[in-house]
């Protein structure tokens, strides 16, 4: 048999490459490594917008947990934001993934390990293991950071990682009331990265994630900052990941393969947020290839996702060499903090980001000049009015 399209992983790009394609009548084929559910590394924090945006079903099946409000850490200054409308919500991947794949009316081959991929004129052809063959007219590698698509066709050699670690760590009552209303990003533990504490439904996800960390660096700084939070590791599993890093215009696809997800590199080089544009990614090939042109992917990838991840690339230094005053100018300013917001949203991109902090930055100085003089003679009331009149518009 020849399928129309093979999807070679079924994370959220694989998957959602499938729904689409599927849904348009194509006939798919899903070959995944592992047994859907599966364990996947993540954080699972993600944008009820963005999900809207690329699917026309609920997931509420599959939301965790919603926030109320996201939290940035440095040292003992904490600043909290109100996230108005529920704007961010927690997944487990493993119930995610498979929920995505479960919408898409595709063939699926669990517990199937690719061996290497060839390409022909009129078709690509995938190996397994065993020996069994696979043909398609195109293919889609979502096989992740260690792509063996990438790998066999000599696409994307070049792989900058960011080294992460997470840790589903269970929590007394008290410790999850502490965090059951929102995300916390934590600041100034680690070189070049950050913490994170992702509240679950029963549960909370913790994790560190940075560039070139030295070995031992990511576990010791997560056991560290979660004992200071009261959140204990003992006996808890620690899951690692490597985070590939999309920087500029590189090989990730040939005539009848196209990479997407952490294959293509495509995760967020500040946040380390590849969700959205796995699923962004997975619907742009899927779009390409119903098109029938394939070879206006990766031109597309540029302008959409790449040119904006370079300019995150250029906060990188910004954020966590000048750490503080970042932190004041940044995620003190509610307006900044909307601007990432809208990020994690797709509706603006980094250059939207940038644009919206500097043309905020007076307003920001000026509000919270203006709220520090009238809090000494009208009290803390009144400063947090002018703060409240001038944040809500």
């Amino acid at each position: 048999m020849i399928y129309d399209a093979i999807i070679v992983g079924a994370g959220p790009g694989g998957s959602s490459a499938a729904y689409v394609l599927g849904s348009a009548g194509w006939k798919v084929l899903v070959v995944e490594k592992e047994n859907v559910p599966r364990y996947k590394t993540c954080g699972g924090g993600l944008s009820f917008h963005m999900l809207r945006k690329y699917f026309p079903f609920s997931f509420d099946a599959v939301i965790e947990s919603r926030c109320q409000s996201i939290s940035y850490a440095l040292g003992k200054n904490m600043v909290t934001h109100p996230l108005p409308d529920n704007q961010m919500g927690m997944v487990m991947r493993d119930r995610f993934d498979a929920y995505i794949l479960s919408q898409a009316p595709v063939e699926v081959c669990q517990g199937v390990h690719i061996h290497k991929v060839s390409e022909q004129a009129d078709r690509v052809v995938v190996e397994d293991k065993n020996g069994a063959t696979y043909e398609a007219r195109y293919l889609i590698g979502a096989d992740g950071a260690s792509s063996v698509v990438a790998r066999s066709l000599g696409l994307r050699r070049k792989k900058p990682l960011v080294a992460a670690i997470e840790v589903e760590a269970a929590a007394s009552p008290e410790v999850m009331s502490r965090f059951s209303g929102g995300a916390v990003f934590i600041f100034g533990e680690i070189r070049l990265g950050y913490l994170w504490i992702f509240p679950k439904s029963d549960h909370l996800s913790v994790g560190v994630g940075a560039y070139h960390p030295r070995p031992g660096e990511l576990q010791a700084a997560l056991k560290r900052v979660m004992t200071r939070f009261g959140v204990s590791l003992d006996g808890c599993k620690i899951h690692g990941h490597p985070i590939p890093v999309y920087t500029r215009r590189e090989k990730i696809a040939s005539a009848r393969t196209l990479l997407v997800g952490d294959a293509a590199g495509l995760v967020d080089p500040l946040s380390g947020e590849g969700i959205r544009m796995a699923i962004k990614s997975g619907h742009m090939a899927a779009r390409a290839l119903l098109e029938g042109h394939p070879e206006r992917y990766p031109g597309r990838v540029l302008h959409e996702i790449g040119a904006s991840q370079s300019l995150g690339m250029v906060l990188i230094p910004v954020f966590y060499y000048l750490t503080e005053l970042a932190f004041l100018f940044g995620v003190h300013n509610p307006f900044a903090n909307q601007a990432f917001m809208d990020l994690l949203s797709d509706k603006i991109s980094y250059r939207g980001v940038m644009l919206r902090l500097f043309a905020t930055l007076p307003l920001f100085i000026l509000t919270e000049l203006t709220a520090a003089l009238a809090g000494l003679f009208g009290g803390p009331a009144r400063r947090q009015k002018i703060r409240s009149a001038v944040y809500s518009l």
